[in-house]
């Protein structure tokens, strides 16, 4: 039998590939975007920094105080800093000044208050009782609440329950609450000259994170324009407050109207919190009034001079030395009170407005949240140019 020779093998080569189209080398050079994130998540993450907010309260707080200090005080540190004075001393004469101001007006204004919070029953039953109670609703709702006076009074022998407050646990009460507030003063402090005192050295260790020369000069550009719009605005916010301040004590003086820096101080403080602040103060400033001179109309004499002046603070006075730039949308100031007074209490209704003023100050620098520096902005607001010069 004969064998046939081996043909030999043959490699069959692979059919010839087309070139890639455009399309495809498009996609390739091209980086993948990412994919949104889950709004689960989103609602998970905002609800785990609230939380964390709320109870770190304690904590949170004055380190943020001191942080609304030290840029409060932060143009006058530049204007000695301009005169060669080293930062750390100017930080102390600075800080010392404030805890000066801070332990005289406590040991000054806290035995008035403290009289006007012990006597609030009384002045509160003799301004219901200016009230014209002889006819209408009011007339009934005081024959009601006599009817239960008698009921509840009770008959025979029966004497009425005595209720002895120990002035021991007073005293350890009071004393806890002053304990508690002196130490968060003190944190308020010592952090605030930290930040004074050390400013610099931050903004240089800000720089030494970037690589390149023009992300150094971007990123110092960044922070002093922050740095400058939120210092202005708190410097120049807590100048007219205590001009505003100033003018209801004088005018309270001149109405007869008893311990008129306390309620000077109390104006000036509340009117960190815009609109609503100056309803308290409106109230308050009736009551004082009325229950002083035994007048209805006295009170509200006095309660309308201080809507003129708080009227021409916060629609002529405020708005002609603030640009338009750094005006605040009334709806979004309503909604930060309440997020910030329910999340922090009274000390978060008070830094609101501020709060909400650095978001928007350091949302004016970045083009991508140009959109969220409009809501919260007001009327006539700048172009996104005009608003980067604010510090200038």
């Amino acid at each position: 039998m004969k064998h046939l020779p081996a043909s030999p093998t043959r490699s069959i080569s692979p059919p010839h590939a087309s070139p890639p189209s455009e399309a495809a080398k498009t996609a390739e050079i091209e980086p993948q975007s990412q994919p949104a994130p889950a709004w689960p998540m989103v609602v998970l993450a905002t609800l785990s920094i609230v939380a964390a907010l709320y109870f770190a309260r304690d904590l949170l707080i004055p380190i943020v105080l001191a942080l609304l200090l030290a840029f409060l005080l932060m143009p006058l540190m530049r204007q000695l800093r301009s005169w060669r004075v080293p930062d750390i001393a100017s930080a102390f004469v600075l800080v010392a000044a404030v805890v000066s101001l801070f332990a005289v007006g406590v040991l000054t204004l806290a035995g008035q208050a403290q009289h006007w919070l012990a006597d609030a029953p009384r002045v509160l039953n003799r301004a219901s009782q200016l009230l014209p109670t002889e006819s209408g609703p009011l007339k009934n709702l005081k024959q009601a609440t006599a009817a239960v006076q008698q009921l509840t009074r009770g008959t025979g022998d029966a004497k009425p329950l005595a209720v002895e407050v120990s002035s021991h646990d007073g005293m350890l009460t009071a004393l806890g609450v002053s304990t508690h507030f002196v130490a968060a003063a003190v944190i308020v402090f010592v952090l605030a000259f930290f930040l004074l005192a050390f400013n610099s050295q931050l903004l240089n260790q800000a720089v030494e994170s970037r690589e390149t020369f023009s992300e150094k000069r971007s990123i110092v550009q960044l922070l002093k324009n922050i740095e400058n719009g939120i210092s202005r605005y708190l410097f120049t916010v807590t100048i007219i407050n205590c001009c505003l301040g100033l003018a209801t004590s004088i005018l309270l003086w001149l109405m007869n109207v008893p311990n008129p820096i306390l309620w000077g101080v109390l104006v000036t403080t509340l009117n960190y919190v815009p609109h609503v602040g100056a309803f308290i103060c409106m109230g308050v400033l009736f009551l004082v009034g009325a229950v002083t001179h035994e007048s209805l109309w006295y009170g509200l004499a006095i309660a309308s001079m201080f809507a003129v002046l708080t009227s021409l603070e916060s629609y002529l006075i405020t708005p002609l030395v603030l640009s338009r730039s750094l005006q605040l949308s009334p709806l979004a100031i309503i909604l930060s009170i309440l997020f910030w007074g329910w999340l922090w209490g009274i000390a978060g209704g008070l830094m609101a407005a501020p709060l909400l003023a650095m978001l928007k100050i350091t949302c004016d620098q970045f083009d991508s949240l140009q959109g969220l520096a409009a809501l919260l902005g007001g009327e006539g607001e700048k172009s996104g140019e005009e608003k980067k010069k604010l510090a200038v």
